[in-house]
């Protein structure tokens, strides 16, 4: 029984493995170019896999329930990256859908391997045919009535049903405001039983003036290109022109209850930060990177404004703050534009104490419910201590709780409490012998112990080395000092303002954002060996140098 049981378990765990194998290493990735679409248009789905994936054997039936396939292309890409070589395979298909509601593009598979499904909604077919006309040319706006400043979506319209030469569309230039090109989208409509190719052309508009907004009549020029060929190529029929009616759009004013003095109209903002590490555990040497970032939706990049830094909160007479560059990105999209704003700088902990960094408010217009919002940065705490270090617990034991039943003699407290006392004794006794043993040595071992040591030093600062010669301190110091140093802000609590300046400069190339280089190598040496000899704190310091000036 026990020998059935463990089989059937042993198959079902390779079985389990198996499955779980299979599935890891099968992805064929698919995506689709729009997942909201109207009845009688189409979409495209691109099916990619890498070069041993066999996509013409895909199985295609299962799209066959609620798609027509208009058509099929393959292609291969072949990239080096790191040296390495990478082919990918791509299918594209034009698919149509054949009912209205919420379709799905089922997992297709080959090999094995399956796709992930993808889900579509198609709306009931709102375009009619229009009579029999081959070509239309539309505009459409999002909005009639704007804040200035704020984002208008413009939508140029291009469909035909019949082939086009040297189609070409009014320029879009307007006096008062910005004008941003938005993404290009291509797809296929049916009209009662005919294939529409369209074409939507979409940007983004940023009124600068208050009043009115007129957008001029846009138009289409194009030829039409006639079935057949001739001895000369492609057989053009009559040039045409389609134009639109001019639209005037309103531009409302700033609200005059808006507090801030940079306007911010948008449909969503975020104010966010992060750090590389925790401001409340820092101790003293210690460096960490504030990030802040100004995330608009609606907006581009170059309306955002400056981000309020450490620097510009106050003194703080502890911390150190290397602001880096600003960047400033925006994604285009469908629906418009998202900018935003980054601001990172290096804080770089000199000295202990605790400050507060304020927090952040910066007012917008929510223009999706016209009305006022804050987005808000809480305020900080960053917190410096002292580098740690490790004392012992002198704090006099505590007696023992007695119990109900079973109580102790009091004697045997005071021999307890006696003998601790002589433990403590000893223990102190022995920690100074060991201290006077110490300082009893000859000066020379703790030079013949640094000689080699600033021989390397000496070579990585000849090399401007940063990284090696800030290692290199380190162990310096902690000789000198007889106990572990292990920060810059406690070698320069130890050393002279010479040396200070020089650790200071070094300590800046090191963690500044920009990544500054270090060229003061020789000085810093010279600094070095200039320094008297550190003693305990049992002994008189020697005044006289370890080493010469180099």
């Amino acid at each position: 029984m026990t020998t059935f049981a463990g089989r059937v378990f042993v198959t079902i765990s390779l079985m389990t493995l198996t499955l779980l194998s299979s599935l890891a290493s099968a992805e064929i990735r698919s995506d689709v170019d729009r997942r909201t679409i109207s009845m009688g248009e189409s979409l495209r789905l691109t099916i990619t896999g890498d070069a041993s994936e066999r996509l013409d054997q895909l199985d295609l039936a299962a799209l066959q329930f609620d798609w027509e396939i208009l058509s099929s292309s393959s292609s291969t890409n072949t990239s080096f990256i790191n040296g390495s070589r990478s082919t990918t395979r791509t299918l594209t298909l034009d698919l149509l859908p054949l009912r209205d509601g919420l379709l799905s593009i089922p997992a297709l598979s080959t090999g094995g391997k399956r796709t992930t499904p993808i889900g579509v909604t198609v709306n009931p077919q709102t375009v009619s045919a229009g009579g029999g006309d081959s070509v239309r040319f539309s505009i459409d706006i999002d909005k009639q009535s704007v804040y200035i400043q704020e984002q208008i979506v413009l939508t140029v319209t291009i469909e035909q049903a019949i082939n086009l030469d040297g189609a070409e569309v009014t320029q879009l230039e307007l006096e008062n405001a910005i004008v941003e090109e938005l993404t290009r989208r291509n797809f296929q409509r049916q009209i009662n039983g005919r294939l529409w190719r369209v074409t939507q052309l979409r940007y983004a508009i940023y009124p600068q003036q208050r009043g009115t907004l007129e957008i001029p009549a846009l138009a289409l020029t194009a030829r039409e290109v006639l079935p057949g060929r001739s001895l000369l190529g492609a057989r053009l029929g009559k040039r045409f022109r389609l134009s639109e009616d001019p639209v005037t759009i309103n531009i409302k004013p700033v609200p005059e209850s808006f507090p801030g003095s940079i306007w911010l109209p948008a449909t969503s903002l975020e104010l966010t930060q992060s750090w590389s590490k925790p401001p409340e555990t820092m101790e003293v040497g210690d460096s960490t990177t504030r990030t802040l970032s100004l995330t608009a939706d609606g907006l581009l990049s170059s309306q955002l404004p400056p981000i309020t830094s450490v620097s510009e909160s106050g003194s703080i007479t502890g911390i150190r703050v290397y602001p880096d560059q600003e960047s400033s990105d925006q994604i285009e999209r469908t629906e418009g534009f998202l900018g935003k704003r980054t601001q990172s700088e290096a804080l770089v902990a000199s000295g202990s104490g605790s400050w507060t960094l304020p927090e952040v408010r910066v007012p917008w217009w929510n223009t999706e419910t016209n009305s006022l919002e804050y987005a808000v940065l809480p305020s900080t705490t960053i917190s410096v201590g002292s580098p740690a270090v490790t004392i012992p617990d002198m704090a006099p034991a505590t007696a023992p709780k007695r119990e109900a039943a079973g109580e102790l003699p009091s004697w045997i407290g005071f021999v307890a409490a006696a003998g601790w006392c002589l433990a403590l004794i000893l223990s102190l006794l022995l920690w100074r012998a060991t201290r006077i043993k110490a300082s009893s040595e000859p000066v020379h071992n703790v030079e013949e112990t640094l000689r080699p040591l600033m021989s390397a030093l000496k070579a990585s600062t000849g090399q401007n080395d940063g990284l090696k010669t800030r290692d290199l301190l380190v162990r310096w110091a902690s000789l000198h000092a007889g106990r572990p140093v292990r920060t810059f802000g406690a070698i320069k609590s130890l050393c002279s303002s010479r040396l200070k300046d020089e650790i200071d400069n070094l300590e800046q190339s090191l963690y500044s954002p920009q990544n500054s280089s270090w060229s003061r190598g020789t000085a810093l040496y010279r600094a070095v060996a200039s320094e008297s000899v550190w003693l305990s704190e049992d002994k008189a310091v020697q005044s006289r140098a370890l080493y010469p000036t180099a």
